[in-house]
């Protein structure tokens, strides 16, 4: 299980590849995690803010991308941190642009979780 939640502020609209931002992360999980998240438990999906204050307000061109990422407990302090380093890094080139042309803040963050969950997606997988 590797979620992805991607919230990024209503003003970046048309100045964010949103489905290039998304299938960067979805790769990166199902072919730079050696095998770490399962493909058929990878989910990647984005929510619009259309409502929010950044900073201290005055400033219409101040934007934001916060990631939040999901993921079953048992991967070990090394993987999380050798993993989520190289993804920021990444990310944070794809979003090379926005930070040269606007007021722009980038967040990820990454939580552990137990959970309950049922997924046929893997026998699909298998074939």
């Amino acid at each position: 299980m590797a979620h992805a939640i991607i919230e990024w502020s209503a003003n970046l609209e048309g100045a964010l590849d949103l489905k290039g931002l998304m299938n960067l992360i979805a790769d990166d999980m199902a072919n730079r995690s050696d095998g770490v998240f399962p493909i058929g438990g990878i989910r990647v999906r984005a929510y619009r803010a259309d409502d929010y204050v950044i900073a201290d307000g005055t400033c219409a061109e101040d934007a934001f991308v916060n990631i939040d990422i999901k993921m079953g407990v048992g991967r070990s302090a090394e993987f999380r941190k050798a993993y989520f380093d190289a993804l920021s890094a990444r990310i944070t080139d794809f979003l090379a642009d926005l930070f040269e042309t606007r007021p722009f803040a980038f967040s990820l963050y990454v939580t552990e979780v137990d959970g309950w969950k049922k997924n046929s997606i893997h026998k699909r997988l298998k074939g």
